[in-house]
């Protein structure tokens, strides 16, 4: 108990000492201020004001104070160049209770860096005009109450005078009701009387009307039985008639197919023979330009080019029947063109429908258009030879054309024995090994989530939505996209989305590790199928260096100018911008600061990658080369 009356006496001692607003005024007689007179100059509370250009409104608060006119919005002069209406009320802060003054403002107050001053209990706010429209804020509240009262009791006094018309004007409405009832009543009785003459009527005639359908229906009866027995006859007379021209048309489209079969046969063999004598084949597949094939390093390509253009959209298939059609408008035919190479396309022949190319068993090649032709690109194991087998067909013939080598002989220990000489002094060395080999430019998406668009525009359609981890093969570059394929379908991303696996900083290198392991591996890309030659493959030299310096590094001019990637730190990454930027400081001289992008040069290398929260680069010092990642600072100081 005496816990309780000592907390009650406390809070009536904070309430004794919390600061009482009287009244608030405005004034411009010795420069425009707003006046709040409290009803003490003892225990006056702690004052703030702030301004929001956005919506024009001061706020003005004091803590651990009352008002005695109370709370709510008033309207004090919507014409003013200064406060226009107030609104006041209490908010809880951290514990502390403060009352605001929300004031939608004019034109003459556009700061909250307003002078104060404290005359006895008076607390001024000065503005910087100098003419304004003085208002008391209790004679503003008492005339708002005194309108209110007034408006109040006209409206009931109208409120009044509106039901006793309103009782008048039912009153009338009543009398009008039952006099239109009883009129509304005659009216009715007599078109009762009304209706059911014309009912007994209406009787009569219907019964004269179904005496005289009853006629007709028995004449129409006999009518429709000669007609029935006369199309009877008819109908059997061409029957016979139908059944005789029928014959006669079977006899001759059998004629018409033997003779079709027997000039396919011929055509077929003088095509066969044609091909077989490497001849010109033009005049039996009109309408194509060359068919060509292209095998080596693992992949095959076949290329058709027809007399008119091939888009992409015509192009449909493959069916259940390992059939691609190519619908070009045209009605020719032709026999059937069979490649006889290669592990793609079976056979090529015109139909009505257009071009039809027989596929061989499940191969599922890539399917592409470029500069009117269609390409059709598969993975081929079979050809194990070194180098490439070109294959064409064109109007004036078929060519073929072998640009591989046989294997090379391997050395033998025999041989080598044989061919000693005892005496000789000749040192025998084992040559490094060069040879060139295909390697895929695999690219990795860098980022939680990216579009892979159809055309390079981010107007374009969505095909996929991408996220980090996925592979895909680099095509082509085009301004800020990257021309890519993804499994068997060819589009575009954001560059600035994707890297090359040697291009990854450390935490994303980290972070893919963990994605492949979560979906059950890594890609190789020696085994990435389904891509085209062109453009994929770059030429690399593969030697055993046995540790010792690049041979093909010139020793001359290795050290650049530029920044010393050891004596900076990264304080920012512009990302936003088309072309992504990084700023490094001096860790020594923090006023010193570098701007850099993917490309620059700094001391011994070069800028590789710039992502969200890092820069890759690489530094290159007699021949050897190596890979630095800078991140940003967390919010604590350290390495994100």
């Amino acid at each position: 108990m005496k816990c309780k009356f000592l907390i009650l006496f406390m809070m009536a001692a904070v309430a004794i000492q919390a600061a009482q607003i009287k009244d608030v005024r405005f004034a411009c007689d010795k420069g425009c201020r707003l006046m709040f007179t409290f009803d003490s100059e003892k225990n006056l509370p702690t004052f703030f004001q702030k301004y929001d250009a956005s919506s024009k409104k001061l706020v003005a608060g004091f803590s651990d104070t009352d008002i005695s006119l109370g709370q709510g919005s008033f309207m004090v002069d919507g014409d003013s160049k200064f406060v226009k209406n107030i609104r006041i009320f209490k908010e809880n802060y951290r514990g502390s209770t403060f009352l605001k003054f929300e004031m939608e403002v004019g034109s003459a107050i556009d700061s909250d860096k307003n002078d104060i001053s404290l005359e006895k209990a008076n607390f001024l706010l000065k503005f910087k005009g100098k003419v304004g429209k003085a208002w008391t804020l209790s004679k503003v509240i008492a005339d708002s109450k005194k309108s209110a009262d007034k408006q109040s009791l006209e409206d009931k006094k109208r409120a009044a005078t509106d039901k006793k018309e309103a009782a008048k004007i039912a009153l009338e409405e009543k009398k009008a009701a039952e006099k239109a009832a009883k009129e509304e009543k005659a009216r009715l009785a007599a078109e009762k009387k009304a209706a059911e003459k014309a009912a007994l009527e209406e009787k009569k005639r219907l019964a004269a009307e179904k005496k005289a359908a009853e006629k007709a229906a028995l004449e129409e009866k006999k009518r429709l039985a000669a007609e029935k027995k006369a199309a009877e006859k008819a109908a059997i007379e061409e029957r016979k008639a139908a059944e005789k021209a029928a014959l006669e048309e079977k006899a001759a489209a059998e004629k018409a197919a033997k003779d079709e079969i027997n000039r396919i046969v011929s055509q077929q063999k003088m095509l066969d023979q044609a091909i077989k004598d490497g001849g010109a084949i033009g005049e039996y597949l009109p309408g194509l330009k060359e068919l060509t094939l292209l095998v080596g390093s693992g992949m095959e390509q076949v290329k058709l080019v027809a007399d008119a253009p091939i888009e992409l959209k015509n192009v449909s298939g493959p069916t259940k029947a390992s059939v691609v059609v190519v619908s070009l408008p045209s009605s020719k035919k032709s026999p059937v063109f069979n490649l006889n190479a290669g592990s793609i396309v079976k056979s090529v022949v015109w139909t009505d429908d257009g071009i039809k190319l027989q596929l061989q068993g499940d191969v599922a090649p890539v399917m592409m258009v470029q500069d009117g032709a269609l390409i059709l690109q598969a993975q081929n194991t079979k050809f194990s030879k070194d180098g490439f087998c070109f294959w064409s067909a064109k109007s004036s013939g078929v060519t073929l054309k072998d640009w591989t080598r046989a294997s090379e002989e391997k050395p033998s220990f025999d041989k080598f024995v044989k061919t000693y000489e005892k005496d000789s002094k000749k040192q025998v060395a084992g040559a490094e090994t060069f040879h060139l080999r295909p390697v895929v430019r695999e690219l990795i998406v860098v980022v939680d989530e990216t579009e892979f668009y159809a055309a390079p525009n981010e107007n374009a359609q969505v095909l996929q939505r991408l996220v980090f981890g996925e592979h895909l093969v680099s095509l082509d570059m085009t301004g800020m996209f990257r021309k890519v394929q993804y499994g068997n379908r060819v589009g575009y991303v954001n560059r600035r989305s994707v890297g090359f696996r040697d291009e990854l900083t450390a935490v994303q290198a980290e972070r893919l590790k963990e994605v492949e392991k979560d979906r059950g591996g890594v890609l190789n890309p020696e085994n990435v199928s389904n891509s085209r030659l062109v453009d994929l493959y770059e030429d690399r030299v593969v030697y055993s260096s046995f540790g010792r310096r690049d041979p093909f590094v010139d020793i001359k001019g290795l050290v650049e100018e530029g920044i010393n990637i050891d004596q900076v730190e990264l304080v920012g990454i512009i990302w936003e911008s088309d072309v992504p930027m990084a700023i490094l400081v001096e860790t020594k001289n923090p006023s010193v600061s570098y701007t850099i992008k993917e490309g620059d040069k700094i001391l011994n290398g070069k800028v590789l990658k710039i992502t969200q929260t890092d820069v890759l680069f690489l530094i290159q010092e007699f021949g050897v080369s190596r890979r630095y990642s800078m991140g940003l600072p967390d919010k604590f100081g350290g390495d994100k």
